[in-house]
């Protein structure tokens, strides 16, 4: 009886630190006493509790390496006591902090085991949240289908049970799935929907209408409304200052900013701007900082003050990482060069003009390279070069890939078309002779006794009965080879089609003068135009790889020169992708090879690249050459994420993509690997692929060197 005072203050202490932590304004000081709490005496289902609230309080708050350290103590936890539903806990918290943390295919792995173990568990509100969590990671990791389908379901589960905070904010975040693909009209609609049902509460929550509102922001403001894309940015901004998100009430800032500019409100830009920086500053976002010093640049650049936005502009790029930020650097540069022309138009010209001339430079820096040549001429007067620099890429391009993949397009159209009359052909004849040999054998039974007729029926019962089962496998393999045809058709009519459409409204707009912003619509213009020159690229070698018009040009050449050149050349661009990149090269010094240097450079590059685009970072690509037993090995391995053995044994299929919507999204158009395998062939050589020990794929290419 003594006890039970000092066990009711426990007990009383647990439940205040549970409130406490779930209160935004008490959490730093139910924080402070968490070890207290833990020093009581509480059931296992209350530690693990503990254990589990603190690690979400941490992730929401962005404190990521406190939450994880919470989150291994959690895990420990889970290893002492048996807690099934703290495991599927454990399961949804630790792939939000992966996916908080841009670790997408870890998040997915996590988040899947989530779903699986709250759907056994009937834990329906959190299964919400795993679905939605999954979509997040889903659609950050380039698989839009995969993302739209876990959304749905999360709506469907939250209206089921009637969720109504869950369903609104799955909603506005597949309406920011549909504005991703281009397609506000739906993502507004979903919108709408939304705000209708957070309006329909009783007790408005402020966080989920600050987030809606900023999604229709951004839907407005992809069709050019920028009124209205204000006005639901500043509803936005409400709404995050009502739930005390200060960071995120700064990123809506730039955008409003962003839209005042537009509107011509410039003096109520910079206010937005300048805002935007304090926050930043205090919360000490160096990147965002910077972000916002180049808007203000851009605007002193827009209302003609060039002094002072040269001041924001140089504050700026101290501030942004060239390399973890590529772009933003990329695009503060333009505006720096647009500032700081026509005083140094020179140093402008000769170093971008070294840009445009190398090879190796890739698109986008081109791109930027263009934009300020133009600039650079029509400072100095001399408007035929900048024209020149301004459309030479683009027209040239664009008339070239147009004649192209009309040709192409026709080309497989009426291919497929000659397939499918052969089919319907071969289906036909099939069926007549079929007929024909049931007519002889009833003939046969006619003319024959009792006997005869069993023998002589069973015979060609079984002859018939082998010859359709024949004709049947002969028509499975038609029908495969004609769905591979329409495969091929559909794959290419997409990239090609979709990519000209855009084109051809870009052009149009900017023929007209309908473009608020010509630059973006060049840098469209130019992702498109490479797109579809790597992917006509690819059908042409392939197609040259078939018909046998595909020649080496062998050549006599030291081996580790060659390879080590090889290697250097992907070194650049594997670590500029932020990966790590490590290679070991044990050639003799005398060994001389026959090789096409350009294929085989080819064949790197591709693998090298292929790498990048399926590797998480922080990751590592690895490459090893040896020589041995007359041959030469080289071995390209890259860490997580891998393949499962079913797609392993289909990487070098013609247009195979283990992920189609995050292959498109990065270029991808599954001819790679199977080109590197007709390259290697052509040397005499042999490609292999199987899991690597980095975590995630290993490539083999042996070369003869006889």
């Amino acid at each position: 009886m003594l006890l039970a005072p000092f066990s009711q203050a426990n007990e009383r202490l647990y439940e205040v630190f549970i409130k406490e932590l779930q209160q935004k304004e008490t959490r730093e000081q139910a924080l402070q006493k968490v070890d207290l709490v833990l020093e009581s005496t509480l059931a296992p289902e209350e530690i693990a509790e503990v254990h589990h609230k603190v690690t979400v309080a941490l992730k929401n708050d962005f404190k990521l390496e406190d939450a994880h350290r919470w989150a291994e103590r959690f895990k420990q936890i889970l290893l002492t006591y048996h807690l099934p539903q703290y495991e599927a806990k454990y399961s949804l918290t630790y792939g939000d902090l992966m996916l908080k943390e841009g670790k997408f295919s870890d998040a997915i792995s996590y988040l899947d085991l989530a779903v699986s173990q709250l759907s056994a568990l009937n834990m329906h509100r959190l299964l919400c949240h795993a679905y939605r969590f999954r979509a997040g990671a889903y659609k950050n990791n380039g698989s839009y289908k995969n993302a739209i389908e876990s959304y749905e379901l999360s709506i469907e589960v939250a209206k089921k049970y009637e969720f109504a905070d869950l369903q609104a904010s799955s909603i506005t975040q597949l309406a920011d799935v549909y504005s991703d693909l281009s397609l506000p009209d739906k993502a507004l609609k979903l919108l709408q929907q939304s705000i209708a049902v957070l309006k329909s509460q009783q007790h408005q929550n402020t966080s989920l209408l600050a987030q809606v509102y900023y999604n229709l922001g951004g839907a407005h403001q992809v069709i050019g409304d920028h009124e209205k894309s204000l006005q639901a940015y500043q509803t936005a901004y409400n709404y995050d200052l009502e739930s005390g998100a200060v960071v995120y009430s700064a990123y809506t800032l730039i955008r409003i900013g962003r839209e005042q500019i537009k509107l011509k409100r410039f003096d109520e830009a910079q206010a937005s701007f300048e805002k935007a920086y304090e926050i930043f500053e205090s919360h000490k976002h160096t990147r965002n900082q910077g972000w916002a010093k180049s808007n203000l640049a851009e605007l002193k650049l827009k209302e003609g003050n060039k002094t002072k936005a040269k001041v924001f502009v140089e504050q700026a790029l101290e501030l942004i990482d060239p390399i973890q930020s590529k772009v933003l650097y990329q695009e503060t540069m333009t505006t720096y060069a647009q500032i700081v022309l026509p005083e140094r138009a020179e140093f402008f010209i000769e170093s971008m003009k070294q840009i445009v001339a190398e090879e190796e430079a890739y698109l986008g820096l081109k791109e930027t390279a263009l934009r300020v040549l133009k600039d650079a001429y029509s400072a100095q007067g001399d408007f035929e070069s900048a024209l020149n620099y301004q459309l030479q890429y683009t027209e040239s391009k664009i008339s070239q890939l147009e004649k192209e993949a009309s040709q192409k397009a026709l080309a497989y159209q009426l291919d497929t078309e000659y397939q499918k009359n052969q089919f319907e052909l071969q289906s036909l004849k099939t069926q007549r002779e079929v007929e024909l040999a049931e007519q002889r054998i009833q003939q046969i039974v006619t003319a024959a006794g009792v006997g005869v007729l069993i023998i002589f029926l069973s015979a060609f019962l079984l002859l018939a009965r082998n010859k359709r089962r024949a004709l049947e496998l002969e028509k499975q393999l038609l029908n495969k080879a004609l769905d591979l045809k329409q495969q091929l058709l559909a794959d290419i009519s997409h990239e090609l089609r979709t990519p000209l459409t855009v084109l051809k409204l870009h052009i149009e707009s900017l023929e007209h003068n309908l473009v608020e912003n010509p630059k973006q619509s060049y840098k469209v213009l130019n992702r498109r135009l490479d797109t579809l020159n790597t992917l006509i690229k690819d059908i042409y070698e392939l197609a040259q790889a078939d018909t046998g018009s595909l020649n080496l040009a062998l050549e006599r050449a030291n081996a580790k020169q060659a390879f080590i050149g090889f290697v250097e050349d992907i070194d650049d661009f594997v670590t500029d992708e932020g990966l790590e990149f490590n290679a070991n090269i044990e050639l003799p010094d005398d060994l001389e090879i026959d090789i096409d240097v350009t294929r085989l450079a080819q064949v790197f590059n591709n693998l090298a690249r292929n790498s990048v685009n399926y590797t998480d970072k922080p990751g590592e690509v690895s490459v090893d050459i040896g020589y041995r037993n007359q041959q030469l090995y080289c071995v390209i391995e890259d860490s997580s994420p891998g393949v499962d053995d079913e797609a392993l044994g289909r990487l070098f299929e013609r247009l195979f993509r283990c992920d189609k919507s995050r292959s498109r999204d990065l270029g991808g158009s599954g001819l790679g690997l199977s080109i590197c395998q007709k390259l290697v062939d052509l040397h005499g050589g042999n490609i292999t692929v199987a899991h690597s020990e980095l975590g995630g794929l290993k490539v083999s290419v042996i070369i003869p060197c006889e």
